[in-house]
């Protein structure tokens, strides 16, 4: 009778259990990751869905901060997810040993891991420079502590799901998630996911509103703008990983990270909300401060679009021999990406000063009731002298 009971209480647990996900959040100011997990919260359809949770404040001046989001759906009131947010700005040996241990306990798996690496549009010429020293961080003081075994079975799943998301079109790929189609497996292009770390990572961009003071007032070019978003495009297209530029109202990272989250996720409607979020999450390469690169979607042929004489293959085999080797040369790539986009880190340095910046370049109108005013006193001043 015990072992009846007990069959009949697994099966409710399991039946009632909530898909958890890890996201570490790293690089940024604390205000940048704020202005993240803000940007999280207010993608996600108010009229599907409800936020939870502890995220209001971001705490990791002198160590691996923590915050949780539930996300529930508001008609049924059933928690959809969980995510789980470790938040790092520095780069420390320390909190590498931290991140081992919160990485190996038993309910963190690599298929729920999703790691994050924030840059800004107010300094664009250190992000290859921060995406390398995360990667080699994350690669040589993280992954390399964590049980083989467990990072074996991760990079198997990982490469399993990558190759799924690359040989179907964007489109069919949510119904893939949701269990609904099956793929034809084709070979995966040239320096396309040929060195994985083994965990599920994407680059996100803050204040890409930033762009258009950057054109206006200091004269960056088109040029300048697409050698920047191919170079970014190039190193991640070798580790798998997305590229998304948000501005402060930008709705699509939920979307994108719920996209980039479920494949393990089995409750029903998660897959009604996959085909909701394929509004949002669409690839662009067009519109400037809207960047969007889903893992999967990319190749050197549509980077090329962009522009014909950009050296995707030289960017690629350098990124593999001087910054991911052992013994390589890190700085002589990144020094060439920082040679092009040096004018790009001067003066604007925060939202409230971009936008400062911006509203200096227009001319303010004086209000009606003003000018109304100051017209009766110079009228009553000339009829005075007359």
């Amino acid at each position: 009778m015990s072992g009846i009971w007990s069959s009949l209480l697994d099966s409710a647990s399991s039946a009632k259990s909530v898909p958890t996900r890890t996201l570490l959040l790293i690089g940024g100011t604390a205000q940048c990751q704020r202005d993240f997990i803000n940007q999280l919260v207010q993608s996600v359809n108010n009229d599907l869905y409800a936020i939870q949770g502890s995220y209001s404040a971001v705490k990791n001046d002198y160590a691996i901060g923590y915050l949780y989001i539930d996300v529930y759906d508001r008609e049924q009131e059933e928690l959809i997810i969980r995510l789980h947010i470790y938040t790092v700005s520095k780069l420390h040996e320390s909190y590498a040993n931290l991140l081992v241990n919160i990485l190996n306990r038993e309910e963190t798996t690599f298929e729920s891991l999703f790691v994050t690496i924030l840059c800004d549009w107010t300094e664009p010429r250190r992000w290859i420079r921060d995406i390398a020293q995360t990667i080699l961080f994350l690669r040589n003081d993280v992954i390399s502590k964590i049980d083989q075994e467990k990072f074996s079975g991760g990079l198997a799943r990982c490469s399993e799901r990558y190759n799924k998301l690359a040989n179907t079109s964007f489109t069919d790929s949510f119904q893939l998630l949701a269990g609904n189609s099956s793929t034809i497996e084709v070979p995966l292009g040239k320096g396309e996911f040929d060195a994985p770390l083994g965990i599920q990572f994407m680059v996100a961009v803050m204040n890409s509103e930033r762009t258009e003071v950057l054109e206006r007032q200091f004269g960056r070019k088109d040029d300048e703008f697409d050698f920047i978003q191919q170079f970014l495009r190039t190193i991640l297209l070798k580790h798998g990983a997305s590229l998304i530029y948000l501005s402060s109202d930008s709705k699509t990272l939920f979307p994108l990270l719920f996209y980039l989250l479920s494949p393990s996720i089995t409750v029903e409607h998660s897959r009604d909300y996959l085909k909701e979020a394929a509004q949002f999450v669409k690839p662009n390469v067009i519109q400037r401060d809207a960047v969007l690169i889903p893992s999967g979607w990319d190749s050197w042929s549509k980077i090329l679009v962009i522009k014909e004489d950009f050296d995707v293959e030289g960017v690629s085999s350098s990124w593999q021999s001087e910054v991911l080797a052992e013994d390589g040369d890190v700085d002589a790539l990144i020094e060439v990406f920082e040679e092009v986009v040096h004018a790009f880190g001067a003066a604007v340095s925060s939202t409230k000063e971009v936008q400062k910046a911006a509203a200096a370049l227009e001319v303010e109108s004086v209000p009606t009731q003003q000018f109304l005013r100051e017209c009766l006193a110079e009228l009553s001043s000339v009829e005075l002298n007359e």
